[in-house]
């Protein structure tokens, strides 16, 4: 599978660098300000101005790493109040493609507002606008939830989406990243999250990739298993047979995939159709999936949830 490419820049029109540079002059609001706020400025005007225009000459203008994320939420709350749908948060290529023709078709229109005295807080209005627009969109519209909806997507797709209450992503299976060694602890907490999913509607779980959405791979645990993604699998089952039991494997399928050059292990899980019980140190505990996390029920709540979520089971 082919990935998409990381943005790491922002473009303008070459024959607009005039425009750009004249708005960062000694007799402009913008005099000593960044390029990028020209740059937002500019996206801001000509998208409630209606003027999006395709760049035909690119010229990198600004990198993607300045921006902050509050500037990030406001070049994404153009992208989805223009598609008016979510799933172009998908697409970090598709949503800086859009700024940047908005930009390209408010250039002109800013340069006039600033040299005729009528800017005043006309920017500042329509950030705060547009940031409220983009939360409500947020809110009004909610991310793929159950396992049949996300089932299709890429694993950059996954990651993009981030963690919720169907989707998590996990270091490793075998590698302890805080020791620098091998730990059957983490074998563990990867169990406890799949018994969660089973427990729940299902789920996907990552394995090579970090709570903060960071791609580690599984180089350090592949080293643990002679290089082999068969014998990784192998570790993998074993790891869920001893803490959820051989009954449970079935419903959860182990697949790779790459991303950035690394490998990933994309674990695709089941709901169960009975309670699923993590047994570790000669401890048997219960978890659901709440929210992005997997959380433990005491013996009342895991009584009343079996009754509720299982009501036919004897």
């Amino acid at each position: 599978m082919t990935e998409k490419k990381k943005v790491d820049r922002v473009y303008v029109d070459k024959k607009d660098l005039a425009d750009f540079n004249r708005l960062k002059e000694r007799d402009s609001p913008f005099a000593n300000c960044q390029s990028k706020e020209v740059w937002l400025a500019a996206m801001v005007v000509g998208f409630n101005e209606g003027g999006r225009i395709p760049l035909k000459n690119k010229e990198g203008y600004v990198r993607e790493e300045y921006f902050t994320d509050e500037e990030r939420t406001l070049i994404k709350s153009i992208a989805v109040a223009t598609e008016e749908n979510l799933n172009v948060l998908l697409d970090e290529q598709k949503i800086y493609s859009i700024a940047e023709e908005y930009a390209t078709g408010g250039i002109a229109i800013l340069k006039a507002k600033v040299f005729s005295g009528d800017y005043g807080s006309y920017i500042k209005k329509l950030e705060n606008e547009l940031l409220r627009k983009y939360k409500e969109n947020v809110e009004s519209q909610e991310k793929p939830q159950t396992l049949e909806e996300i089932i299709d997507l890429s694993i950059t797709d996954l990651i993009n989406m981030g963690e919720s209450n169907s989707v998590e992503f996990k270091s490793s299976l075998i590698w302890d990243y805080k020791k620098q060694q091998p730990s059957k602890l983490m074998g563990m907490i990867v169990a406890r999250t799949i018994s969660s999913f089973m427990n729940s509607e299902g789920g996907i779980l990552l394995i090579g990739v970090d709570n903060n959405k960071k791609i580690l791979g599984l180089d350090k645990d592949l080293a643990q298993t002679k290089g082999n993604k068969d014998d990784f699998e192998l570790h993998f089952t074993n790891t869920v047979n001893n803490y959820l039991g051989k009954i449970n494997r079935p419903l959860i399928n182990l697949k790779f995939g790459e991303i950035e050059g690394k490998e990933i292990a994309m674990v695709v899980i089941k709901k169960s159709p009975r309670p699923v019980y993590l047994k570790y140190e000669g401890k048997t505990e219960f978890f659901i999936r709440s929210g992005n996390s997997s959380q433990p029920l005491d013996i009342s709540e895991a009584t009343d949830y079996i009754k509720d979520h299982w009501p036919d089971l004897r």
